[in-house]
């Protein structure tokens, strides 16, 4: 059985690689069993041999890095010719700006220009739960350069409208602008 997705393995499958560069990360990915192995390090200097993976997933993680290019070059060393790496980050458009006020039908409204890279840091509160977030805002073509000089070509894009598990649950707004983008590419033939 797979850990914790109640599902039977295929024979010969392995469970991913979790790499973080945060310890305590990493501990807590560990006590969850979730992974086969697990690695401290940063996505720029991934400790693996060249072509080591089929499938690399960057999930909700390229918007904290500094050094976006730097990560993709390296994700691509790690896959095969014939992997796919898998991104999901928040959607650019929504880091510039903010609803004016909580109900389902508040404008968005744009509290600065959409183009440049931005450092970011938040807090969101959601039933007396505070969690801290903090990356760079940049826009889609910042990735799509990145991913062009990394070598590696989008074969899909999505923007993911959000399940409305009841109303009044504050994902209503959400279903006006996109808040993922999720992308799925693979490597430039050489």
């Amino acid at each position: 059985m797979w850990r914790g997705a109640g599902l039977a393995r295929p024979e010969g499958m392995r469970l991913p690689s979790a790499i973080d560069p945060v310890e305590k990360l990493i501990s807590a990915a560990e006590q969850a069993a979730s992974a086969d192995a697990y690695k401290i390090a940063v996505a720029a200097d991934l400790p693996f041999e060249n072509c080591s993976f089929d499938l690399a997933v960057a999930y909700n993680v390229l918007m904290d890095i500094e050094d976006v290019p730097a990560a993709l070059k390296e994700i691509r060393r790690v896959l095969r010719a014939s992997g796919t790496l898998v991104i999901s980050i928040v959607h650019p458009f929504a880091d510039r700006g903010r609803f004016a006020g909580p109900e389902a039908n508040a404008p968005f409204v744009f509290q600065e220009s959409y183009f440049g890279r931005k450092r970011f840091e938040d807090t969101e509160v959601h039933n007396g739960l505070k969690m801290h977030f903090a990356g760079w805002s940049q826009p889609l073509e910042s990735y799509m350069a990145a991913l062009e000089n990394a070598g590696l070509v989008i074969t899909s894009l999505r923007e993911p409208i959000p399940d409305m598990p009841h109303k009044g649950s504050g994902m209503e707004r959400w279903t006006k602008i996109p808040l993922f983008l999720w992308l799925k590419a693979i490597q430039l033939p050489i």
